[in-house]
């Protein structure tokens, strides 16, 4: 964002106390990341994790991998998901810019509003989606960690399962200081017995 001096990657809405402003904003390199992006999530989604090993991974091992996949995810996100915003004030203009901010409403916004909530189911797809395949995502390949559900290592969620799993996952990992993680024996955190899953280190050998 700073570096091709865009202002902005992604977009927002704001009406407030009678004010409004709208803005959105991507830039070409931004799409060919998101496109090397989205390659190596699909190699990942047909990669097959490596053997499970014994261990009780760290907690900074996870943030760091809760981390990666949320910047990973929102970068690729938002620079894609900001060019509907894009066209339809291409549309309602005549004139196509990388980046626009207004401060009046316009009657695209409806559809626009609705492009961010399609962003953001997105995001909870990439990943519930890697766990309904007994994959990883991105944070976790790096980190070599791999989330396990109660029947087995290789085993996969069911859709629905992967959904509350990522539900709790969010909401533990942001009261994690709060909430404490409270660890048991095996290194489960409480979300991970609400949800009876384990985390695993995984063997790259």
């Amino acid at each position: 964002m700073y570096f091709f001096d865009v202002g902005q990657i992604g977009d927002s809405m704001e009406w407030k106390n009678g004010n409004t402003s709208i803005s959105a904003g991507s830039h070409p390199a931004e799409l060919f990341w998101a496109a090397a992006a989205i390659a190596l999530f699909i190699l990942l989604m047909l990669r097959k994790p490596s053997t499970i090993t014994e261990g009780v991974p760290a907690v900074k091992r996870r943030i760091l991998a809760f981390l990666i996949d949320f910047w990973f995810s929102l970068s690729v996100v938002s620079s894609v998901g900001a060019l509907i915003p894009l066209w339809l004030e291409a549309m309602r203009t005549g004139d196509f810019a990388w980046h626009f901010h207004r401060t009046y409403s316009a009657n695209t916004d409806g559809l626009a509003a609705l492009s961010s909530l399609v962003s953001m189911i997105l995001m909870v797809l990439y990943f519930a989606f890697p766990l309904t395949r007994g994959r990883q995502t991105v944070g976790y390949f790096i980190v070599g960690l791999k989330v396990a559900p109660p029947f087995g290592t290789e085993g996969r969620f069911t859709f629905k399962a992967a959904l509350l799993r990522t539900y709790y996952a969010f909401i533990g990992l942001a009261s994690g200081l709060t909430r404490n993680w409270d660890r048991d024996g095996q290194g489960r955190t409480w979300y991970d017995r609400k949800t009876d899953c384990t985390v695993c280190i995984v063997n790259d050998d």
